[in-house]
């Protein structure tokens, strides 16, 4: 009986090994959903886009995303901003982009919103969701939340059929293998203990008191160049957590061979304590980009920073910042001879410094100025209201820009969307103008030097 509950068993294994390969090399079987299979359970996996309804869950999920998006109705400044928004009692996505894992392990991936400039699918064979990922992950390179902690495009190419979790993942483990090859650091520790060979110098009166009776023992003192320190501790703690979460076969694998490489380092106990006590030294460069994505993956920094009892995970990136980042990045990269800064200059808008002003993007040059404010919104440049989805509020605050920082022309910058081509102008009087540009994120050299040279037609000359 035990021999065939044992090849059973094995060749239980095979099959669902052999199932998990197929479903990894083909990829999904549904644009919508796919499952991956697992030796003891089912994973789910659920696509869509920026607003849209959330469709196919079951009564579990459902109610828990309900509860989810009931207690994550605003940002940690306190201000209205929804993960997930009821509409009739439905679930909708909002412009939070990323990963939702539930209790029962549905994994929920929200993509934006990219309007491409042809419908089909590109020419290379990728369909409209892998671009949608491809462009995200690039933009994701130049948002502040991750800092250091950046995507090759070689890492993107390679990885960008896998949701956004495993993709993560997969650039942490790949930058954290580097960093073993360099070596972990080490530092020296002092260790006091009771031990039966005498090492270092003998502590007499723990000795003494230890070892009255027992003489064939040393109470010691000693110095031992050790792996655990605070940042090695973390590194362990961020493996160990990831185990949970990762689905994808080769960043499991790669997992457990690293957990085995930090065998000899404890995973930390006192996880704020220890990132407070971290500290990178000259001789820790190489630990850089990885700390990054431990403060990422441990401590949510950066992140929106939603977990309850509701859901595992939630990895969700808000679109605002993001695009607000890749703009300002694109401008510093393409336009240098403009000196760019973001969330600034600061002035206040009456005299008694209060009510401070910080623009998204200034240029500068010269006596020239262009304060720039960033919106990831969709405008509707054909609409027949002549506001075309623009904000009130947002022509007021670049009025006052404008006058505020002496400047000729102020702009506000939306995403390029299929219904969004064209600048739209606006006068406010004589002395100051409003553009509003679409910004393709497929194309942003070309939205900055076409931005540019309407703002600035000298700066083209």
């Amino acid at each position: 009986m035990c021999l065939w509950r044992l090849s059973m068993m094995y060749v239980l294994t095979l099959a669902t090994s052999g199932l998990i390969a197929n479903v990894i090399a083909h990829g999904c079987c549904s644009p919508r959903i796919a499952f991956y299979s697992r030796v003891h359970w089912m994973v789910k996996h659920l696509l869509l886009k920026e607003y849209e309804e959330l469709k196919d869950l079951d009564p579990g999920d459902e109610e828990a995303l309900k509860e989810f998006a009931l207690a994550n109705q605003t940002d940690q400044r306190g201000k209205y901003r929804p993960v997930l928004a009821l509409k009739n009692n439905r679930l909708h996505a909002q412009n939070y982009v990323g990963i939702i894992e539930t209790r029962k392990e549905t994994v929920l991936e929200i993509l934006p919103k990219v309007d491409f400039a042809d419908s089909t699918d590109s020419t290379d064979g990728t369909d409209s969701t892998e671009r949608t990922k491809k462009v995200f992950l690039d933009m994701l390179r130049d948002w502040r939340g991750l800092k250091e902690a950046q995507f090759s495009k070689t890492s993107i190419k390679a990885v960008r059929r896998f949701n956004m979790l495993e993709v993560f993942v997969h650039v942490f483990l790949t930058n954290l293998v580097l960093l073993t090859q360099r070596g972990l650091a080490r530092h020296y520790q002092r260790v006091e203990d009771n031990l039966p060979c005498l090492r270092g110098r003998i502590l007499f009166p723990q000795h003494i008191r230890e070892n009255l009776v027992n003489r064939a023992r040393f109470y010691v003192g000693y110095d031992e160049f050790t792996a655990d320190r605070p940042a090695n501790r973390l590194i362990h703690s961020t493996i160990r957590k990831l185990i949970g979460f990762a689905r994808q076969a080769s960043n499991q694998q790669l997992l457990h061979q690293l957990r085995i490489g930090f065998a000899d380092v404890p995973v930390s106990t006192r996880l704020e304590r220890d990132w407070q006590r971290h500290r990178v030294d000259r001789s820790m460069q190489h630990y850089d980009v990885v700390m990054q994505w431990v403060r990422l993956f441990l401590f949510n920094d950066g992140l929106a920073t939603f977990a309850d009892r509701h859901v595992n995970q939630a990895l969700l990136f808000p679109m605002e910042e993001v695009f607000e980042n890749f703009v300002t990045a694109c401008f510093r990269r393409h336009r240098q001879e403009f000196r760019v800064q973001e969330q600034g200059p600061r002035e206040y808008l009456v005299l008694e410094e209060v009510f401070a002003m910080r623009p998204d993007i200034s240029l500068e040059r010269g006596d020239e100025r262009f304060i720039l404010d960033v919106k990831w919104k969709r405008i509707n440049e054909d609409d027949n209201d002549p506001k075309h989805g623009i904000s009130q509020a947002d022509m007021y605050q670049l009025f006052a820009y404008g006058k505020k920082y002496g400047c000729r022309h102020v702009a506000l910058v939306y995403p390029k969307t299929n219904r969004f081509r064209e600048p739209l102008r606006y006068k406010f009087d004589e002395e100051l103008a409003l553009s509003c540009f679409p910004f393709d994120v497929t194309k942003p050299e070309k939205s900055v030097r076409e931005i540019i040279d309407d703002l600035s037609p000298r700066a083209s000359a």
